[in-house]
């Protein structure tokens, strides 16, 4: 195809996609609410029902709508977003109007191992405490967390702290200090069987993995654990800030 026609066909597919973002911005398009299907669009524009297939894989990708075959597309619902990450989740959550929840599944004692044990600074075979919980927004589940504390940090929390409340503030009111240091991975994955049934989603859907540990000075390492979001109603930004070259030298 020769560039000019590319840079057209590419245009042509922006202005539909633009014309749904400012749609969902607005408010006009409400999440849940289906989008204009391709027939209608196709005529709108004037344009191919390929064309208008390429913009509507582009919001997918950008996760402003979802596809459902024989069925159509629809407005998602939008991303939850975590941005602070010295807050717990559930604090960001209520300072942003929401109602989050937790919903204990299980709570057990059982050795560490492995990497648990690595990140806990532990000798394998060490009692800790084990909670798993999933997390929930106005109700609705959006992610499965499994922590591992050192047992009397687990013997500790009290029965609304396993039940209702995030941890590290926990820990903090152990401890008697609040001075933490946080170390975290986030990897891209897919759902498994057990984690698409907790999270209300399918197998294989893509799922964003976020491994933590909390460091409290000068004990150490304290918790331990990972959180499994559905892809779909959550994201993380992180804003950072460079530090003077003469500070970034020391």
């Amino acid at each position: 195809m020769p560039l000019s026609k590319k840079i057209s066909a590419a245009a042509n597919h922006r202005r539909v996609e633009q014309f749904i973002r400012d749609r969902i911005r607005s408010g006009a398009f409400k999440p849940g609410a289906p989008v204009p299907p391709e027939c209608r669009l196709a005529e709108q524009f004037r344009l191919s029902r390929m064309t208008i297939r390429l913009a509507l894989a582009r919001l997918v990708h950008d996760g402003l709508i979802t596809r459902h075959r024989g069925r159509g597309s629809f407005v998602a619902e939008p991303r939850l977003e975590h941005t602070k990450m010295f807050l717990s989740f559930e604090e960001e959550m209520r300072a942003r109007g929401a109602s989050p929840g937790i919903k204990l599944l299980a709570m057990r004692t059982e050795p560490a191992e492995g990497k648990v044990a690595e990140n806990l600074g532990l000798t394998g075979g060490t009692p800790v405490s084990v909670l798993e919980r999933l997390r929930l927004v106005d109700g609705q589940v959006v992610g499965y967390e499994i922590r591992y504390l050192p047992q009397p940090i687990g013997a500790a929390l009290t029965q609304d702290e396993i039940e209702n409340q995030p941890l590290v503030p926990a820990v903090r009111r152990i401890l008697g200090k609040s001075r933490t240091r946080l170390s975290l991975r986030v990897t891209a994955s897919a759902a498994r069987r057990t984690e698409a049934r907790l999270l209300g989603t399918k197998v294989g859907a893509p799922v964003l993995v976020r491994e933590h540990t909390w460091h409290f000075d000068p004990e150490g390492p304290l918790q331990y654990g990972k959180s499994i979001f559905r892809g779909d109603r959550y994201q993380m930004s992180v804003d950072f800030l460079s530090a003077p070259q003469a500070q970034a030298e020391k």
